[in-house]
Parts: C-alpha cells; structure tokens; sequence
C-alpha cells in the first residue's frame, strides 16, 4: 500500500528535476535552452516566426519571456558563436 504512495511523490519531485524553465528578462542562446529543458520545439517555433526556419538554434540569442512553459523569442543570429556568461545573466553573442 505504501508504493501506491510513494511512487506519485518520487515522481512529482522527478519531473521537478528534470525540466527548469528559463528566467524571464534574460536572453539565452539554444544550446543553453537547450541544456535548461525540452525547448526544442519552442526554438523551432520561434525560429520560423522569425523567418529563420531552416537554422538550428544553437548560435542564436533568444529572449526569455517567462510564463508556465518558460515561453521565448527570436533576438538575432551570432555569427561567430555565443557566450554564456553564468548563471542569472544574460547570454551574449562573441
């Protein structure tokens, strides 16, 4: 009876683990999205809003517009790669 209970606990705190949202107001470039969660199809949405379908994300910038999925938007494309300058900060293009 006791795993009927504790199973739905675990896996609560599980899922908690897994996914972290991205902090509204900072710009992240896809790889770190990436990394942060499933933003896969979030990237991809924004990138054809934006006219950039055929890109991968991963040396954009995007900014983090919060919300309960961590909602984002297209910034710009950097060229010559991206930095992430640590936690609580904005990622920037090199």
């Amino acid at each position: 009876m006791k795993s009927f209970i504790i199973a739905p606990i675990l896996a609560m705190f599980a899922a908690g683990v897994v996914a972290d949202n991205c902090k509204q107001g900072l710009d992240y470039y896809g790889s770190s999205l990436l990394k942060k969660g499933d933003y896969r199809e979030q990237i991809d949405q924004a990138l054809a809003v934006a006219g950039h379908s055929g890109w991968s994300g991963d040396n954009v910038l995007f900014s983090c517009l919060g919300g309960a999925s961590g909602s984002i938007k297209f910034i710009k494309g950097c060229s010559g790669g991206c930095k992430d300058n640590g936690s609580g900060r904005s990622d920037t293009c090199r």
